[in-house]
């Protein structure tokens, strides 16, 4: 997404590093296949620099990958989709996002698909538009999202367990993010659906970011 910050710290890049060892011990990341990882978790928790950190240490092992984001895959743009759920928050939830396109766009990826198009959204101007990615030399797909645990397409899954709650200071730090009663609403609604996900997960890191096999 144009218009998001991403901020590497040396505590992300160790959690990088012990996540690629990992990876290591279970997926054939020197063989032939592209493989896909999902990242879940709650805003704030810590989703995007955990993608950009691991995308940093395997490409530093010749492991060629790239991070999509599944704000990219709202159906309405950022400033729209507020406006909508303000109008009834009954809008807010899975449906806010084409996961039926990300897991297409998961399949290509998969399946060798050279050139891939997907949906490129750009923050401050509100609008979506559409990309070419250039996937094929690329050998590892990180998708983080709210909700992306939901896509079962994936040879790795990673979930932050770490709550709106927990995040409170990460997100108001972000430019993006607000103080508000109804935001808090929104996150309470987007918890109960996200918690689900933990089930679904390989690997969890905890409230304190640290890793916790299953």
């Amino acid at each position: 997404m144009i218009g998001d910050i991403i901020e590497l710290k040396e505590n992300h890049l160790a959690i990088g590093k012990e996540i690629f060892e990992i990876l290591n011990t279970k997926l054939p990341l020197k063989s032939k296949h592209k493989f896909t990882i999902g990242i879940a978790g709650e805003s704030g928790s810590g989703k995007s620099v955990t993608a950009f950190a691991l995308q940093k240490i395997l490409n530093k092992n010749d492991i060629k990958s790239m991070v999509w984001q599944m704000d990219d895959y709202f159906k309405i743009p950022p400033k729209s989709n507020h406006e909508n759920r303000l109008k009834s928050i009954e809008n807010v939830g899975m449906q806010e996002v084409d996961l039926v396109k990300l897991s297409e766009n998961i399949s290509e990826f998969k399946n060798g698909k050279t050139i891939i198009e997907k949906p490129l959204v750009h923050y401050k101007e509100n609008r979506i538009a559409n990309e070419k990615i250039d996937a094929a030399d690329y050998k590892v797909l990180i998708v983080e999202g709210t909700y992306i645990l939901e896509i079962d397409d994936f040879d790795f899954k990673i979930f932050i367990d770490r709550n709106y709650k927990d995040t409170y200071e990460n997100r108001m730090s972000r430019n993006r993010d607000e103080k508000s009663d109804f935001v808090e609403r929104v996150l309470e609604i987007e918890h109960q659906i996200i918690k689900q996900f933990k089930a679904k997960a390989d690997l969890v890191l905890g409230k304190n970011y640290e890793l916790l096999l299953k």
